[in-house]
């Protein structure tokens, strides 16, 4: 049996329920054996953060790992796009979120007409309709790039049948292959024989290197004038890499070079990767999670209908205004994440040096080098010791604070305005890991989830369609939903195997 750490990294369980039982049983922290190398697992949320706050005692797999499987030439290179992801100055901050939140709104006002227009019938791809969503929501706020959105069920028109003629349409094929791409080397791409779907592929990432060496190659050109830039994702890295002193310096006190165009490209790679699919399987979950639990719809109906009740106009929904309020909204992601986080994990690394990791504030573990330790996300997200004996249950006021001392029988008005979000203890909630290296598109996706709330179930809820020929009701279409959810696995990330067969109708409250 080949028993190689990377195959066990995906054989260990990846769902919640799986993790806290076996950290129940073994206890807080608890060691994979394997012929290349050990695992530790954690699930105490002090040596967590311990170990994400230690950034050279414990350094990211891709640093410590593939050091040893790749070329000397290539670690440097992806240090570098690490370090550039921390230091560059991204447009996915609080400047951006006005814009997140409006285009975010026109895509969810859009994607809501589509699955209307379904009617009873409901529609069916759901979770791929978000993840269009998702796309030009990122072309939009990191590219200035604006697309309308079409749904899986309309034909689209404006493509070709051949090569992607947008960025748009080459960026979603590269991101619906990327397991493709890491794994098949660049070459077999321009295969001749290949199959149309694999040139198809081949064709999207020499038009997306395309669009982006002209973007890079227009952005240089306004700096060496001397004016300002498009504030674009690409933007921000150009102008990074023309300005060394801005990325400051190294541990040994060498000031970094700038980024090459290689670089550059590949730091849009994992920004583009990063903030589309880790945000598109939130909201594929947060939709049918919402379609099998009513009570949850109503709850943050509630809350739309109290802050935006007066106003129909979502172009007229301001964010900085709006979305502070929107508290159990944001609640509906966090509870999600929370179970079901597309990222299992980000495992460190001791290096060639032994580590010493204080657990429980009694225990020291002696790690020996070259081991992998890996706070356990699910088990911490899950534990009854910080979330209580219904952890495994998906409830989003869980997140919401009540006012300590209400009046008697407080109206809605009151409970709203009282209501505070929960700050979970340091290390029980990473879903954006932790420390200096933790996401820097937090916010942009929180920004995106709470406006596509907000407009999907303004006026309209979500219902599980029965399936006719199995004669359901309305309540074993939800257990089936739930059923959808829970058929869970890792490709990359973690997602629903199969979503097709589940049908949602959007109609009117």
């Amino acid at each position: 049996m080949d028993c190689t750490a990377d195959r066990l990294l995906f054989v260990v369980p990846k769902l919640a329920f799986q993790c806290v039982f076996l950290h129940t049983r073994l206890g807080d922290a608890f060691v994979l054996v394997t012929p290349n190398r050990n695992w530790i697992y954690l699930a105490q949320a002090e040596a967590a953060v311990d170990v994400y706050s230690r950034n050279r005692d414990f350094v990211r797999v891709i640093e410590g790992l593939w050091a040893q499987r790749f070329d000397s030439t290539i670690l440097p290179f992806i240090q570098r796009c690490i370090f550039a992801l921390i230091m560059t100055p991204t447009p996915f901050n609080e400047q951006k979120s006005s814009s997140v939140w409006s285009e975010s709104l026109r895509q969810a006002n859009d994607i809501l007409q589509s699955w209307t227009s379904c009617g009873l019938d409901g529609a069916e791809y759901c979770a791929e309709d978000v993840r269009t969503l998702a796309i030009n929501v990122l072309a939009f706020a990191g590219f200035q790039k604006s697309y309308p959105f079409k749904g899986s069920h309309q034909a689209d028109t404006t493509t070709t049948t051949t090569t992607p003629s947008t960025y748009r349409d080459a960026l979603a094929i590269i991101l619906q292959n990327v397991l493709a791409l890491l794994v098949v080397p660049s070459q077999v791409f321009s295969l001749p024989f290949l199959p149309k779907k694999w040139a198809q592929v081949g064709w999207a990432k020499t038009a997306f290197k395309k669009y982006m060496l002209e973007q890079i190659a227009d952005e240089k050109q306004l700096i060496s004038k001397g004016k300002p830039g498009s504030g674009t994702l690409v933007s921000n890295l150009v102008r990074a890499s023309e300005e060394p002193k801005a990325l400051g310096k190294s541990n040994t006190g060498k000031v970094h070079k700038p980024l090459s165009i290689d670089e550059i490209l590949g730091n849009i790679f994992i920004f583009n990767f990063a903030g589309h699919d880790t945000t598109s399987i939130s909201l594929a979950y947060a939709i049918f999670l919402l379609a099998a639990h009513p009570k949850v719809q109503d709850w943050i109906s509630e809350e739309i209908d109290f802050y935006l009740g007066s106003e129909p106009d979502p172009t007229k929904w301001q964010y900085e205004t709006t979305f502070p309020k929107l508290q159990r909204c944001l609640a509906v992601l966090l509870e999600t994440l929370r179970l079901y986080n597309p990222i299992p994990g980000v495992p460190k690394h001791t290096g060639p040096r032994p580590q010493h990791l204080t657990l429980s504030n009694t225990l020291i573990l002696d790690i020996p080098p070259n081991t992998l330790v890996v706070p356990g996300l699910q088990a911490l997200h899950t534990h009854p010791r910080y979330w209580g004996p219904d952890s495994l249950t998906w409830r989003p006021s869980r997140w919401i604070i009540p006012s300590p001392s209400p009046p008697a029988n407080p109206s809605l008005h009151t409970t709203l305005l009282t209501e505070k979000l929960l700050t979970p203890q340091k290390g029980t909630f990473i879903a954006w890991s932790e420390g200096l290296q933790n996401c820097p598109g937090k916010k942009f996706a929180q920004v995106e989830f709470v406006a596509t709330m907000a407009r999907l179930f303004r006026d309209h809820r979500a219902e599980a369609v029965p399936d006719s020929g199995l004669g359901e009701s309305l309540e074993e279409a939800r257990e089936r939903v739930m059923g959808v959810v829970r058929d869970s696995d890792v490709e990359l990330l973690l997602k629903m195997r199969e979503t097709g067969g589940v049908r949602i109708r959007w109609v009117e409250r």
